[in-house]
């Protein structure tokens, strides 16, 4: 029995890890391998600095500890961490004295090209606390995007708010970039929201970028959605100077979609040229578009890497040149690389006037922006038609060319005749 409480008694001493100071901390952090997590757990004391708000959506907050009180700089941070007294809705204050006990991780900071020691959502008590008040009030206030846009320019830089706000409206842009696209993964995307449907890509234009926000439905939101969801709201501004732009807080915030995007209005390629041609100089239209026409030149082959073609419109099929082009328009795989000359598609995107210098002279230009959809409504090109294909005849009747497949006859744009 003697024996079994000893191996017990020194089994707990091994597991017990003295309190150490913030620089022995960064210390063993630094022998770290570059993203590594330590084995061990360890305790550290010190002082808050440059305290985070507190999440309400994760009940956790991040900040930086240091030995000292009075510093106001430190490579030791505590990331999403728990400050926990009997509840989970106390927030730390700068000055405030904690015990945080976790796993040490050696992260990288791009951004200021050193190495940050830190814990990641580990818990912490506090051992001494500063004047203020430490208490979380969880009062969500409707706002709309405008009144979110004066409270996050109100914020100092890179700080965001307590309190949470339910914010509806209307979404203007997608953000196509590959780290805030769509993400199959994660089902979450970012894009921009506004009052009023309409176009608009900055705060400076009147949104509000929801980052990374998560759709309820599982599937990405579409352009012109209407949308509602709750969050923190922050000032982030870019590591170098920047443009301010005011985002939610947290990530993978719930997005509801209160109302469907707008069917955009069919058009024909003469009706796109002329609402384009209205616009003012390298401007887009607020709304979308679906433009239907025949394709009259590729310009630039199907990219299967980024999946989209570039291509001009014409209204008549038998025609080689098109005033409306299509640039880098998505197109699926299969469509893709056997789009043709005298292929009829549907495009859904806005239009642009493009206004630009070539060779000394001021050009005009008309096209439908990258990202524009692309529907192949019929396989009219005669090489589609007749790729592949021995059983097909090629008739002329009255002087009018017709192909024969299959015991049913096509007119060269593909329409079955009979």
């Amino acid at each position: 029995m003697r024996k079994i409480f000893a191996f017990v008694a020194a089994a707990f001493v091994a597991l017990t890890v003295n309190a150490m100071t913030v620089a022995e901390a960064y210390q063993i952090g630094m022998a770290l391998d570059s993203a590594a997590t330590s084995e061990t757990e360890y305790t550290v004391e010190g002082y808050v600095i440059n305290a985070g708000s507190f999440s309400m959506m994760y009940h956790n907050q991040s900040w930086y500890m240091a030995d000292e009180a009075s510093a106001t700089t430190s490579d030791f941070q505590a990331y999403n961490c728990y400050p926990i007294e009997g509840n989970d809705t106390l927030k730390v204050l700068n000055g405030d004295k904690v015990s945080v006990t976790g796993k040490l991780k050696k992260f990288y900071n791009k951004s200021a090209q050193k190495y940050i020691i830190e814990f990641e959502k580990a818990n912490a008590t506090f051992i001494s606390k500063t004047e203020g008040d430490h208490s979380v009030v969880n009062v969500i206030e409707e706002v709309t995007v405008a009144q979110a846009l004066e409270i996050g320019a109100a914020l100092a830089d890179n700080k965001s708010t307590e309190k949470q706000y339910t914010i509806k409206g209307y979404v203007s842009a997608i953000n196509v970039k590959s780290s805030d696209a769509w993400s199959d993964q994660y089902k979450n995307q970012s894009f921009w929201v506004m009052d009023q449907p309409g176009s608009g890509k900055t705060n400076a234009e009147g949104a509000f970028y929801v980052y990374r926000g998560k759709p309820e439905t599982g599937e990405a939101v579409a352009e012109g959605a209407y949308v509602e969801f709750t969050c923190t709201i922050k000032k982030y501004v870019p590591n170098g100077g920047g443009d301010a732009v005011i985002e939610n807080a947290d990530q993978n915030i719930v997005v509801k979609i209160l109302g469907d995007a707008p069917t955009p209005e069919a058009i024909n390629v003469a009706a796109a040229v002329e609402v384009a041609n209205a616009l003012g100089d390298n401007e887009e239209s607020a709304s979308k578009y679906a433009v239907v026409g025949y394709v009259a030149k590729i310009k630039t082959a199907y990219s299967e890497q980024y999946g989209n073609i570039t291509f001009f419109m014409t209204d008549d099929a038998t025609s080689t040149y098109g005033d409306l082009q299509v640039y880098r328009g998505k197109i699926s795989a299969e469509d893709g690389p056997t789009l043709a000359q005298g292929d009829r598609v549907m495009v859904v995107g806005k239009l642009k006037k493009s206004v630009y210098e070539s060779n000394g002279e001021t050009k005009t230009s008309f096209e439908m922006p990258a990202g524009a959809q692309v529907t192949v409504e019929s396989k009219a090109a005669i090489e589609n038609i007749l790729m592949n294909d021995s059983k097909i005849n090629k008739v002329i009747v009255d002087g009018v060319l017709y192909i024969v497949r299959d015991g049913k006859i096509y007119t060269v744009q593909g329409a079955e005749v009979r």
